[in-house]
């Protein structure tokens, strides 16, 4: 009995699955550079556009699953998520300075360790600092939301995609220019995923897939086609496109259906910031090492395949380097988040009271 009660409350793998392809989707898009090297002849255009058709939608993806299932601010979770990113960014400080150190030296080297001793404040990886800002501001944001009826909550979120979605994919002006990679972004789309969980938790009908086919078709069409006039040029495979939007709350809930455990799935999962914090750095020293040493690249889908190849070697070994930390540094990180939550905590706390009694 205690063994079935044990299984039922296993932590079910299909969004941890869904957030390492979120994951594999940013080191693609980021070693896309490298396409036109891996693969020859006319089809690396077609695997071109498919690449930037589907893959700016892994940091959507990331958020819809944390909307879903809401985040909650506590002093600990952050030291814990600090002090990893401080881990993976010296490590990636180290490999550069190996791999590539002519690219790492003077004041280039030394805004490296800067960056990576404040990881947060100075924005060294933009998703990890607005992340955290969402985190903080997640209780506030509970909040609000509770206080709106059903229709306000969809009006809202009607304008704030309006605003910040589909004006930027009609028109090349945006209101916050950034692509969509940045903190506004990140709250329209936890609002969404905090929406889906309270008042849309149902199927998606099956004709969904072949919407998200036309879209990913249509995206890459339109990255390989591009708008163009005089400096302008625009395209729809941008984070806040509508079309990425849609595409990734699709994906979102075919995934929720898809119901299976493992625990290896979740423990991977538990090492994603690893790519966030490395996935860069590997794709320049892989993708380099890999040319230097003369490889060649061939053509149509082996090519592609190749390609493919190398990006999920590099997801692999930012896991394995996350899975490493984790290892050494898990008690550490619980020491010092406990240190935060029972004695920082505390001196807020009675630094509050005596404010208040001023």
């Amino acid at each position: 009995m205690e063994q079935l009660t044990a299984k039922r409350s296993a932590r079910n793998s299909n969004f941890e699955l869904l957030r390492i392809i979120a994951m594999f989707m940013i080191v693609v898009i980021h070693a896309n550079m490298y396409l036109f090297q891996f693969v020859g002849g006319r089809s690396a255009v077609f695997f071109n556009g498919m690449v930037n058709g589907i893959c700016n939608i892994g940091v959507t993806c990331f958020i819809l699953i944390s909307g879903y299932h809401g985040m909650k601010f506590d002093i600990g979770k952050f030291i814990r998520l600090e002090c990893m990113m401080i881990t993976y960014s010296l490590v990636e400080t180290v490999i550069l300075c190996i791999m590539m150190p002519q690219q790492m030296q003077g004041a280039a080297l030394l805004e490296q360790i800067v960056k990576s001793f404040l990881p947060f404040i100075t924005r060294k990886h933009w998703f990890y600092s607005c992340y955290v800002c969402l985190l903080f501001l997640s209780g506030y944001i509970q909040k609000f939301i509770e206080h709106l009826k059903k229709e306000e909550f969809a009006r809202l979120l009607l304008l704030l995609l309006v605003l910040f979605s589909v004006l930027p994919t009609l028109f090349y002006f945006e209101l916050i220019p950034n692509n969509g990679k940045g903190l506004v972004q990140m709250i329209m789309v936890y609002m969404i995923g905090r929406y889906i969980r309270m008042y849309k938790d149902v199927r998606m009908p099956g004709k969904a897939g072949i919407l998200f086919i036309i879209l990913w078709a249509q995206n890459g069409v339109s990255h390989e086609i591009p708008i163009q006039v005089g400096g302008i040029y625009h395209h729809l495979c941008k984070d806040n496109s509508i079309t990425n939007l849609i595409m990734a709350i699709i994906l979102f809930y075919l995934f929720k259906e898809f119901k299976f455990q493992s625990d290896f799935i979740n423990r991977a999962a538990g090492n994603v910031f690893a790519v966030f914090a490395l996935n860069d750095a590997l794709v320049l020293v892989v993708m380099n090492t890999l040319f230097d040493c003369g490889f060649q690249g061939a053509d149509g889908i082996l090519g592609f395949g190749m390609f493919m190849g190398v990006a999920a070697a590099i997801l692999v070994g930012c896991l394995i380097i996350g899975e490493i930390r984790q290892i050494i540094f898990d008690r550490f990180d619980r020491y010092l988040a406990n240190i935060a939550e029972t004695k920082v905590l505390s001196r807020i706390k009675s630094w509050c009271e005596r404010m208040e009694k001023i």
